[in-house]
């Protein structure tokens, strides 16, 4: 009797063996998948924190030089992807001049693009009235390799360029201050 229960349940564990690895591989992929997404978020919070830290750092060199600002020498588009201005230590240097050193300084810290793309965008919202305050729009694109999107070789030239499935997603950080 004992024999025939046991040709009657042979091969049945090797089937929940098999049943409980594939549950347990697709819960794993799952938790992988989460760990993907957690990274991509703390990489976006990263470098909002660094936005900020770039408009506190800014805030605090037009504070120093107040009237530079309410001359509008501070109202300008910074594009990192533009040449730096002459470097403005000394004081042989204008205003102007040295709006744009600390802009580019403080935003693009000589070329190292701590945000990818970034521009920052700066305008007196008050009918030119600096003094009542200032509109800060900094704005910046999100990393290829945070959107998982590969880099495709060039045959002809050896570059690289993004695949046809990239997505742009600028992401940007606005604030209003008074100087």
């Amino acid at each position: 009797m004992k024999s025939a229960a046991r040709c009657a349940q042979a091969g049945f564990s090797l089937l929940e063996v098999l049943i409980a690895t594939l549950v347990l591989s697709a819960g794993l992929l799952g938790l992988a998948g989460l760990q993907v997404s957690s990274l991509k978020t703390t990489q976006n919070a990263s470098l909002k924190q660094e936005a900020t830290f770039i408009l506190y750092d800014l805030l605090e060199r037009m504070r120093s030089s107040r009237q530079a600002v309410l001359a509008g020498s501070y109202l300008q588009t910074t594009d990192c992807s533009d040449s730096p201005p002459q470097s403005c230590t000394g004081v042989e240097c204008s205003a102007s001049q040295r709006a744009s050193y600390d802009l580019y300084q403080v935003v693009c810290r000589s070329g190292t693009n701590r945000l990818p793309a970034a521009q920052l965008i700066i305008t007196c919202p008050n009918s030119g009235n600096c003094g009542s305050g200032l509109h800060f729009q900094l704005s910046w694109l999100e990393r290829l390799e945070q959107r998982g999107i590969q880099q495709i070789p060039d045959p002809n030239t050896g570059s690289t360029y993004p695949s046809p499935e990239q997505e742009k997603e600028t992401i940007s950080l606005e604030m209003d201050a008074i100087i």
